[in-house]
């Protein structure tokens, strides 16, 4: 974690449009007008049956994303003057300036097309998070939120001041800087000094890897930011997340702060999950507005419809008089996470609560004020590898172009449930391919493979929480290669060649000995310059280096039966058989950690649809397989080349068979 973002931790109570300048922020307050959808788990037989009962459906549908010119402006102007909007540009220009550059991102409006989705009915909780953070510790290290630290562990927190002084000497950032060196072994407490509990109060001071991180142990992910709006808005078209009913109740006042409990200097703080009945969604979702911002899924800060809507939009504004004052479009960046809804410190900056108004931070910041919501698709496994793929993943293997092609993603899952309806277990398996194979437009199949037998080829990315069978492979996130049967020719020759020139060595000293015993003295010495190779000399490094080019090395290539050549190359330093094919597990340590043999030859052809099969092997062991597709090359779409790709799980089949299936 950067310094930088270290200093919004300790500066947390601040609101957030304060601390990022080109801020956007939003919140959505709805009125509890709608009942709670039933939980997933209430429904047996359906899509939806076994999952945790904190999962409220969102119906599919369009939803407004953005706003118009004359939407922000006229928002903009109720914030800076509640009762009278049409004089706010006489009262502050440099207010509404700011506040159109903290909001500008969300001009260009468009309806988008959201599919059904769940979505948790609340925010994660600290005593969530904890379960969470018990389990990472029993086979690593993590620490707590800062919070918990701070004021769950006060004591300790006071104590250790003279050692921070020491280690961090005049440094304001002291105790922040401590706990991110020292946060994992650091007591913690989900209370007070004074015994107050905040279990269930929202989880904050999580940056977005570690949230993704979470949410996939859950098998879950961030909503995308067109999701959270759908659950944030549901049909409607309001600005303000009060305005859901009619059109004159859709502006902006400071009674509606009150409404919220933000208002009063008591309120700004975290609350217990559901304890205000004014910022519910319609859809039934509590706290949806004004409690703790939503981290959504995504790292890029651009027009939240894309450049087209906007700059139609943009053009509206410097046409407007009021809308003229923001004479800048926002600065983009491709590498900030993104929140939503609003805090409990957003009644000093109430523009935060525009439906769409957005926060962009730096990925690693972890804030006060910042917390998030969990997710999921009704596709089994899906949301487990999405958010995998944006938390700790080591993409050294990609090129530029390439990535894991979701849509075509097959799995399986299964939740054990506790008492309380929050998972005490998930099990799955996940596998997608890359969108594209290879980087030469010209390729073929019969070239890529052959290609393979010097460079494995990524070709998809597999996510298991548990361990696999033969080869012995702990669960985890894992990028796939292929590696084709056989060895190019020039590691053949080399081979023969290493062989044939170390068996020579081999037998050279014991002539010279048998001379030197015969004659009373060393055979004729070589009065050639020692730094100075003879002519062959280049040819013999030749075969040393196509060796290791292929980890292999002298002593591999020495014995007698290496006479026939190998039946191995090393890849990582980890050894593969060249007898058949085989798919590479490639950890996010960054080196390929297992083999798995290929029984089904890639073969390429038109467009295929994903599929996967439950099996056994020979030792009753539970094999998935499955069948995806990607195309040849990032130019040519329509040949798609079949994966078909097997694990066989340290679990036996037919256990627990409760496990969600891809459906048609």
């Amino acid at each position: 974690m950067h310094r930088n973002s270290l200093l919004t931790v300790t500066r947390g109570t601040f609101s957030l449009g304060l601390l990022l300048a080109s801020a956007a922020a939003q919140a959505a307050v709805l009125p509890s007008q709608s009942a709670p959808a039933e939980a997933p788990g209430k429904q047996p037989g359906s899509l939806t049956a076994g999952l945790p009962e904190f999962l409220l459906l969102v119906p599919g549908g369009a939803v407004e994303v953005g706003l118009s010119a004359e939407e922000l402006v006229l928002a903009v102007c109720q914030v800076v003057s509640p009762r009278r909007p049409d004089a706010a540009a006489k009262l502050s220009a440099s207010k509404i300036e700011l506040l159109m550059k903290q909001s500008a991102s969300v001009l260009g409006p468009k309806k988008v097309d959201v599919p059904a989705f769940l979505l948790a009915r609340a925010p994660v909780t600290c005593a969530q998070w904890e379960r969470y953070l018990i389990e990472k510790r029993r086979t690593g290290k993590m620490r707590p939120p800062f919070d918990w630290w701070r004021y769950g562990a006060e004591e300790h927190y006071n104590q250790s001041l003279p050692e921070i002084g020491k280690e961090f000497p005049k440094d304001a950032d002291g105790p922040v800087l401590y706990w991110e060196r020292h946060g994992a072994e650091l007591p913690y407490s989900l209370q007070t000094k004074d015994g107050k509990s905040f279990a269930d109060q929202p989880v904050t001071y999580i940056d977005y890897r570690s949230a993704n991180d979470f949410a996939a142990w859950l098998g879950m992910r961030l909503p995308t930011e067109a999701e959270w709006t759908r659950a944030a808005r549901g049909d409607g078209t309001n600005v303000w997340p009060w305005g859901a009913g009619e059109q004159k109740n859709d502006v902006y006042s400071e009674e509606v702060l009150d409404g919220l409990r933000i208002l009063k200097t008591k309120d700004k703080a975290r609350k217990p999950v559901g304890s205000v009945d004014g910022n519910r969604g319609p859809f039934g979702h509590v706290d949806m507005f004004g409690h703790v911002w939503q981290l959504v899924a995504g790292t890029s800060y651009r027009p939240i419809n894309g450049e087209e809507p906007f700059k139609d939009a943009w053009k509206q504004l410097q046409k407007d008089k009021v809308g003229a004052l923001l004479t800048a479009p926002p600065l983009w960046k491709d590498d900030r996470a993104l929140a939503k809804g609003g805090s409990f410190l957003s009644a000093g900056e109430p523009i935060q609560l525009l439906v769409d108004a957005r926060a962009p931070m730096q990925t690693i910041d972890v804030l006060e004020s910042v917390g998030l919501r969990l997710a999921k698709s009704l596709r089994p496994g899906y949301d487990m590898l999405y958010s995998l793929l944006r938390g700790t993943y080591d993409r050294s293997r990609f090129v530029r172009g390439q990535d894991i092609d979701l849509a075509m993603q097959a799995g399986i899952e299964r939740y054990e449930l506790g008492s309380d309806g929050f998972p005490t277990a998930y099990q799955a398996v996940s596998f997608a391919p890359v969108n594209w194979l290879a980087t030469d437009p010209k390729s073929d199949l019969g070239k890529v493979l052959d290609q393979t037998q010097v460079e494995p080829l990524l070709v998809g990315s597999l996510a298991t929480s548990l361990p696999l069978a033969e080869p012995s492979v702990p669960a985890g996130h894992y990028s796939v290669l292929y590696r084709d049967a056989g060895m190019p020719r020039e590691l053949v020759e080399a081979i023969k060649a290493g062989h044939k020139e170390m068996q020579a060595l081999a037998k050279k000293p014991k002539k010279e000995d048998a001379k030197e015993g015969e004659d009373g003295e060393a055979g004729e010495k070589d009065d050639k310059p020692a730094d100075k190779p003879d002519k062959g000399d280049k040819k013999k490094a030749g075969w040393r280096d196509v060796l290791a080019r292929f980890g292999l090395t002298e002593a591999d290539v020495t014995p007698k039966e290496a006479a026939n050549g190998l039946k191995f190359v090393r890849v990582d330093g980890f050894e593969v058989s060249t007898e058949h094919g085989n798919y590479l597990l490639h950890g996010n340590d960054g080196k390929v950690v297992a083999a798995i043999p290929s029984h089904k030859k890639l073969v390429a052809g038109a467009a295929l649809a994903s599929t996967l099969e439950l099996g056994a092997d020979a030792k009753n062991r539970m094999v998935v397989h499955i069948v995806t597709g990607a195309p040849i090359s990032q130019q040519n779409q329509k040949r798609i080349v079949a994966v078909p790709f097997s694990v066989t799980l340290d679990r036996p089949a037919g256990q627990n068979d409760d496990w969600r299936l891809p459906t048609n």
